[in-house]
């Protein structure tokens, strides 16, 4: 497959072979909830997914929901699902959301977010809402006639609105490659597309978070050497926190950390000022993490191992 180095974890995506979930899924949960041990090992671990490709937890139901891919990532193939894990790391619902089923489209779901009691999620090129208590489909956003084709993560704005990656991954003669355009859409409140940003620069973006303190985007580049910022109207990009690259999810809690999945290191790390400071060190390359603030504890899924693990969140 002709994808760089820099493209790894798409071609991890497209080329591992992946499980159609079956009763092989399995939980497994360690009593030990110490925040102070949070690089001794996860406190329950979810294996047999499906290319699980992002996390987000939802206070208001105490759930982790999970994007499977189930297949190759940018490719309308009709069989992605969303799981829908328990606050203590046990599923509640393998197939809670399944392309196929009950009127769903869904084929590689990729990030996303809750908002009230919508779950949104990216899959190839649309923005689909869906209904967090029931699952049943809401909205379907149409981003094809802009460009879109490997949307990515997304982030809530300020204003209702929504700012969405595409990595400009897409398929060539049957292969994956790194292609680009690399941009940034914003969805307003009235549902309106516009492309605030297409550059070089942001080197794959991947993860995207809104930081309401800092009135800025936090934006991870799988193929930049380190965490970026982006004010909205700038014409690049600034690197914020260098670090070993390989960057993926983002995450801006309410204390206002900004939590990052690196797959080179294998951890989830905070944004300190310029720095990267590891937080949970995994035995596997993590996708994306999504922080329960209640309990201190964070979910992360990689899509190379197809795992979901539920481990300690250090105190501040």
């Amino acid at each position: 497959m002709n994808v760089s180095s820099s493209c790894a974890r798409f071609a991890v995506i497209a080329l591992v072979p992946l499980c159609f979930v079956q009763a092989c899924t399995s939980s497994s949960v360690v009593t030990n909830s110490s925040p102070s041990t949070a690089r001794a090992g996860p406190l329950a671990v979810v294996s047999g997914l499906a290319s699980s490709e992002a996390v987000v937890f939802d206070p208001a139901r105490d759930m982790y929901f999970v994007s499977n891919i189930n297949g190759d990532a940018g490719v309308k193939d009709g069989n992605g699902f969303i799981s829908r894990i328990r606050a203590d790391g046990v599923v509640d619902s393998l197939h809670f959301i399944q392309g196929g089923r009950n009127g769903v489209m869904l084929n590689g779901p990729m990030g996303s977010r809750i908002q009230g009691d919508t779950l949104w999620v990216l899959d190839v090129d649309m923005l689909r809402g869906f209904d967090a208590r029931t699952g049943a489909p809401l909205v379907a956003i149409d981003l094809a006639p802009f460009g879109a084709g490997f949307l990515n993560d997304l982030t809530a704005g300020p204003d209702g609105d929504f700012y969405i990656t595409d990595t400009g991954v897409r398929a060539v003669n049957g292969k994956m490659d790194h292609t680009g355009p690399d941009r940034i859409y914003h969805v307003d409140r009235s549902r309106r597309i516009t492309i605030v940003l297409e550059s070089p620069a942001l080197s794959l973006p991947d993860g995207i978070g809104w930081d309401p303190a800092g009135r800025r985007l936090i934006l991870a580049p799988f193929g930049g050497s380190a965490v970026q910022q982006w004010h909205p109207g700038d014409a690049a990009p600034a690197n914020l926190a260098p670090g070993p690259g390989k960057f993926d999810g983002v995450e801006i809690e309410p204390d206002g950390r900004i939590v990052i999945t690196i797959w080179n290191d294998s951890s989830v790390s905070t944004v300190e000022g310029t720095q990267l400071v590891k937080r949970v060190v995994l035995s596997m390359p993590p996708a994306d993490a999504s922080v329960d603030m209640r309990r201190h504890r964070v979910g992360v899924v990689s899509v190379a191992t197809d795992r979901f693990e539920l481990w300690p969140w250090p105190a501040p």
